[in-house]
């Protein structure tokens, strides 16, 4: 059991009651960490949390998801689509693999979902076959490149994009049951911060937000970090830079949001890395391939590889290595929040 999840001790006297209608909200709000042996601590433990000390429901999901979780969940995500979100996800889960860790990507963007084809993999079952015809969660892994494991969803399903809590609950439940046999699991989520978003958002201890040098794409980052901030989520945020020109212009976005997050909201938000525009890129996914296998000697590969270090850590550490603060990033912005267009402009 994760240390951080104390429940307190069944024999106090102190232990409040839980009344009916709060155990009824607890099942329907947490059916997801309850199905287990220590049901009776973890319902007494979410009571405490819940209506004693008043915490938000996003922040208690946070935790009891990294406490029934031996894989480290790294969420990459972002506010407008198009931003290379997959291949980031796909290139880094294949870094990691050539590190020697564990690495299960798991398709989040459940109605819009294409990890399969930047990955090269042809699966025999999909998220579809465990909600539609009760295939188990574990049989719908499928070997990817250099040893990672893939579970993929489907395209153009619409209720796949709109699952009832219900049923998000129970398919993320069986993604921790999975993702107990490997050191990483990586969510390739959709973009924007749908409910189903944020959903996923709250299992991570990492959440890197991919943005490009494009207006809209900055200023949907950071409506995205934005959004993790307000609804209390507990992963620490990096922001990586796609398709930039070079390094200074990488670094000008990543500054501007950053120190707008700092001023504005408060949370410090991490410079992960930058890829530069590299027709590669696009090569790579029209022939199903990772970058670090198509051009494995780019510059962005080398990129590629130092971010998934810089963020995961090294194969033997205890524990991934924190990314260190953006140094090059000003003291601060003059402009507010809602005057973020004209800074990166």
């Amino acid at each position: 059991m994760n240390p951080s999840f104390r429940p307190p001790d069944s024999s106090s006297d102190s232990t409040p009651r839980i009344e009916s209608s709060q155990l009824q909200f607890i099942e329907q709000n947490f059916a997801a960490f309850l199905d287990r042996s220590d049901r009776d601590l973890r319902l007494r433990q979410i009571h405490r949390w819940l209506f004693i000390e008043r915490k938000p429901v996003s922040i208690i999901r946070q935790r009891l998801a990294a406490s029934m979780s031996s894989a480290r969940v790294v969420a990459i995500t972002s506010g407008k689509g198009g931003v290379g979100k997959t291949t980031t996800s796909v290139n880094l889960s294949v870094a990691l693999a050539r590190l020697g860790w564990r690495v299960l990507l798991f398709d989040a963007d459940l109605g819009m979902a294409n990890a399969h084809i930047f990955s090269g993999v042809n699966p025999s079952h999909t998220l579809l076959d465990v909600l539609e015809r009760g295939v188990a969660l574990k049989d719908a892994v499928t070997p990817g490149p250099d040893g990672i494991q893939v579970i993929c969803g489907a395209s153009g399903i619409h209720w796949l994009a709109d699952l009832d809590a219900a049923r998000l609950g129970a398919v993320c439940r069986d993604l921790r049951h999975v993702a107990e046999d490997y050191d990483f699991l990586f969510l390739d989520t959709g973009a924007g911060i749908s409910s189903q978003v944020m959903h996923f958002l709250g299992m991570a201890n990492d959440i890197v937000v991919v943005t490009t040098p494009n207006l809209a794409a900055t200023l949907d980052a950071y409506g995205v970090v934005k959004a993790v901030h307000e609804a209390g989520l507990g992963g620490k945020m990096h922001l990586l830079v796609n398709q930039a020109g070079d390094e200074a212009e990488a670094s000008s976005v990543s500054s501007r949001i950053s120190n707008c997050a700092q001023r504005f909201l408060g949370p410090v938000l991490s410079f992960a890395g930058y890829l530069t525009r590299d027709h590669a890129v696009e090569l790579a996914n029209q022939n199903r391939r990772p970058l670090l296998h198509l051009d494995p000697a780019s510059e962005n590969a080398a990129r590629l590889s130092e971010i998934a270090v810089r963020l995961c850590g090294a194969p033997g550490s205890d524990r991934p290595a924190e990314v260190a603060p953006d140094a090059a990033a000003p003291s601060s912005l003059s402009h507010d929040a809602t005057h973020l267009s004209n800074a990166v402009a």
